[in-house]
């Protein structure tokens, strides 16, 4: 597939399940509900923003969104997890993310077997990378020896894929959380038929 078909396919579906949330109207309401919902809707904006970029071909601006998305979406676990003291620590902005262990605290907490603490052992340092400024960005920079941005195909379509998964996990969260069922078993549904055609069947 094309970028833009790719960035068209993202944008289809994140419409479609951010939809099954804001058809239940009022979410409950406490600190980490709040919280929960706060990072949800951060989390759709960040995804559509990377969509918008990669629209425009603005790649280095996209990829360094990437973590933000990331850290949102582990802090949405978070609020939902997290001790008494890590909910205070968020909302008084003083939590800080340690990329290097809380995605095997995510899974276990969640039983997803893995899941985020393959992805952040695998990604941190060019996620850091991207964001800061850092060499991952830099290299992309020239092409040859002219200042000519250069982003593989791969590459782009690869953000695509993981901040779309970003939001998918996120809706997955709130729909779980707040017991609605039948948009959770829609967004598994969506996510399933999506990353079918993404990356094929899966066995």
């Amino acid at each position: 597939m094309t970028i833009s078909t790719e960035v068209t396919r993202s944008n289809e579906v994140a419409d479609r399940i951010e939809q099954l949330v804001v058809a239940k109207g009022q979410a409950p309401t406490g600190d980490r509900n709040t919280l929960l919902m706060a990072y949800w809707s951060l989390a759709f904006e960040f995804h559509r923003a990377i969509l918008c970029l990669i629209h425009h071909k603005f790649y280095g601006a996209a990829f360094a969104l990437v973590r933000p998305t990331i850290e949102t979406t582990v802090r949405a676990h978070i609020a939902v997890m997290g001790s008494d003291d890590d909910v205070k620590k968020l909302r008084s902005d003083e939590y800080r993310t340690n990329l290097a262990t809380v995605g095997k605290e995510i899974d276990a907490a969640f039983r997803l077997e893995g899941l985020f603490e393959n992805f952040l052992n695998g990604a941190r340092k060019a996620l850091h990378s991207y964001t800061h400024a850092g060499m991952s960005q830099l290299g992309r920079r020239f092409k040859g020896n002219d200042l000519i941005p250069d982003y593989k195909e791969g590459e782009v379509t690869q953000v695509i894929h993981v901040s779309t998964s970003a939001v998918f996990m996120v809706n997955n969260l709130v729909t779980k959380h707040f017991r609605f069922e039948e948009e959770w078993k829609s967004n598994t549904e969506l996510y399933a038929t999506w990353g079918a055609q993404t990356w094929g069947p899966q066995k």
